[in-house]
């Protein structure tokens, strides 16, 4: 996991993925605390408001309002 791991309520923007292409701009709130799907996983996802699944935490940038 990494240093600062995202956690439920931290506001996000997607960022060098295609999602980020149509999602430019949007901010979204992490419905969940970051996670492993499986144990034998190397990276961490988090839940979305709004977003249909998971997403892939490495593609997430956390943001202050």
């Amino acid at each position: 996991m990494s240093v600062n791991p995202l956690k439920k309520g931290d506001k996000v923007v997607m960022h060098t993925c295609i999602e980020a292409e149509s999602n430019d701009g949007t901010i979204w709130t992490c419905k969940t605390d970051q996670f492993k799907h499986h144990p034998n996983h190397d990276y961490t996802v988090v839940m979305l408001e709004g977003y249909s699944g998971s997403f892939h935490t490495e593609y997430l940038q956390k943001v202050t309002i």
